[in-house]
């Protein structure tokens, strides 16, 4: 029995390169108000976070849950402007969806993103026939680093999480990976790949562009 039985995808910063417009729509939210210092070092903390976990997060710099949603929802009003003309494929995106469908493998993707949201934004660029599920962040009670999203994932798709790839760039999507059982595998986007991890992780590279000959090269033995 093959050791990897399906691949679940993170969405923004892995297939998308949306990180860096949250980033900047967030750092002139935060500036423009005057919420917290040093606002663009500060957002990798939120990388990852869904809807619960981002406005519970901004309490640290504001008053009330109601503020925390205000500005939540400023930094999404003004993403969501750009997006439509500035958001990108990650490089080597469909290379790396189409080596893991030539293999016939159950793919998933598991965002903290809501989900209709993220369909949208998949749809943009015809990537949800890919796709036999879409777990997305308010589809969780607890969303990452909680294990809650890829468990959700695994059951969705009958599989022992053990068996389970996932591909991650945040440090809150590969400690809800690793919390779940499954393997994780963490392509950089804004955040490094963490020397504390070697050890937990399965495998780091570089970019998606890397992803197919990787996989290729995982094809002996009983791993797949």
């Amino acid at each position: 029995m093959a050791i990897i039985e399906a691949v679940l995808w993170d969405m923004d910063g892995v297939l998308l390169d949306s990180e860096r417009l949250v980033r900047n729509a967030f750092t002139q939210v935060m500036t423009e108000h005057g919420v917290m210092a040093n606002p663009a070092e500060r957002f990798l903390e939120t990388v990852g976070l869904n809807h619960q976990g981002a406005v519970q997060w901004y309490l640290q710099f504001v008053d009330s849950l109601e503020q925390a949603e205000h500005y939540y929802n400023l930094v999404g009003a003004l993403y969501m402007s750009r997006a439509s003309s500035e958001l990108a494929l990650k490089a080597g995106v469909i290379e790396a969806l189409n080596a893991v469908a030539e293999l016939a493998l159950p793919q998933m993707v598991v965002t903290s993103t809501h989900s209709a949201r993220a369909r949208q934004k998949l749809a943009q660029f015809g990537l949800n026939p890919y796709f036999e599920h879409l777990i997305g962040g308010d589809q969780v009670a607890q969303g990452k680093p909680h294990p809650e999203p890829y468990l959700t994932a695994c059951a969705l798709l009958t599989v022992d999480p053990a068996r389970v790839l996932v591909i991650e760039d945040s440090a809150n999507g590969v400690a809800s990976g690793l919390a779940a059982g499954c393997m994780v595998v963490h392509v950089p986007d804004l955040i490094d790949t963490d020397l504390e991890w070697q050890h937990s992780i399965y495998h780091a590279l570089d970019s998606l562009e890397s992803f197919p000959r990787w996989l290729n090269m995982q094809r002996g033995g009983d791993w797949l």
